[in-house]
C-alpha cells in the first residue's frame, strides 16, 4: 500500500480522515489500492459488463442515468475480492466504528455524451433495512474520474438532517417525493465535487445526498461500489428488495449472501 496523507502506516484512515467522514457525510482516501491491483479488477468489470449486458430497467441505454451490474461480487471471484479487500474493508469498519456486513455491490458505468446526469438523491430508500446506524457505501474508480468524467457531487453535512426528512421504505415508487420537498434548504446548499484517480476510494454514509454528472470526457466513467451495513441489520420491506425478498420481515440480514466483511479469511486469495 502507497504512504498517503489519509491513512494511517497501518492502512486505517487517519484521525482527520475520521473526522472529515462524521463531519461532512464523506471522505476522498487515495491511494488506497495499487495500479496492478486496479488493473485487475478493472478487466474483471470489463468482463462482467460485456457477459451481463445492460441493467437499465426497462429503459434504453440513452434513457438512464448509469448502466449497472448487480451483485457483481457474486459473480466474478476477482470483484469478490474487491468487495471484501482488506484495505476497503477495515477503512469501512474504522469510519463506521463498528461490525459491518456486505449488503450488495455494483459495477458501474457512465458512457461518454449517452448516460443521463446521475438524479441527486441518497442510499437510504434503496436499502430495505431496520436498525441502520452505520451503513456505509465505498466508490471505487476503476479509471481516472476527473470533474467532467460524471465525477461524484456531495452535499457536505446532509447526513445529519433530522430523520424525518427521509425517502425511505416507501410503498412503491409512484410515493417518491423530489429531496428538496423534504428538504427545502437542498438547492441551496454547498455541493463538492470529488475527481478521482483509479485506486482511491470514497466512502459515503447511507443518508449523504449525492448526485453525478453528465460524462463529457472522451472515456466512459468505470467504478464498482460496495454497501456494507450494520452487522445486526434486519429486513423491512421497502422497494428494491429483491436481495432480501426471501426474508420474511423483521428477520436478520446475515448468512453467506451478506458475509461479515472481516470474517472471510479466503477473500483476497
Amino acid at each position: 500500500m502507497l504512504t498517503t496523507p489519509d491513512l494511517t502506516e497501518s492502512g486505517l484512515p487517519t484521525q482527520e480522515a475520521l473526522r472529515r467522514f462524521h463531519d461532512q457525510g464523506f471522505v476522498h482516501l487515495r491511494a488506497v489500492l495499487s495500479a496492478e491491483e486496479v488493473a485487475g479488477f478493472r478487466a474483471a468489470a470489463e468482463e462482467l459488463l460485456a457477459d451481463e449486458g445492460p441493467a437499465i430497467w426497462g429503459a434504453s441505454e440513452d434513457e438512464t442515468q448509469v448502466h449497472y451490474v448487480e451483485a457483481a461480487w457474486r459473480k466474478h471471484p476477482a470483484l469478490r475480492r474487491l468487495a471484501l479487500h482488506p484495505a476497503v474493508t477495515r477503512a469501512a469498519e474504522h469510519l463506521a466504528g463498528g461490525p459491518l456486513r456486505l449488503y450488495g455491490t455494483d459495477v458501474l458505468k457512465k458512457d461518454p455524451d449517452v448516460h443521463l446526469p446521475t438524479v441527486v438523491h441518497d442510499d437510504e430508500p434503496g436499502l430495505p433495512l431496520a436498525g441502520l446506524t452505520r451503513a456505509l457505501t465505498a466508490w471505487i474508480p476503476l479509471a481516472d474520474v476527473p470533474a467532467d468524467r460524471g465525477c461524484l457531487i456531495y452535499v457536505p453535512g446532509s447526513h445529519r438532517r433530522p430523520l424525518e426528512h427521509r425517502q425511505v421504505h416507501l410503498a412503491g415508487f409512484q410515493d417518491y417525493r423530489p429531496m428538496e420537498e423534504i428538504w427545502p434548504e437542498f438547492p441551496f446548499n454547498p455541493r463538492v465535487a470529488v475527481p478521482m484517480r483509479a485506486g482511491d476510494v470514497v466512502f459515503h454514509d447511507f443518508r449523504t445526498v449525492h448526485m453525478a454528472g453528465v460524462n463529457t470526457d472522451r472515456e466512459r466513467r468505470l467504478a464498482f461500489a460496495s454497501v456494507y451495513m450494520d452487522s445486526d441489520a434486519t429486513y423491512r420491506p421497502g422497494v428494491q428488495d429483491h436481495p432480501v425478498a426471501h426474508l420474511a420481515p423483521g428477520a436478520p440480514v446475515d448468512g453467506d449472501r451478506f458475509p461479515l466483511i472481516t470474517a472471510d479469511p479466503g477473500a483476497i486469495s
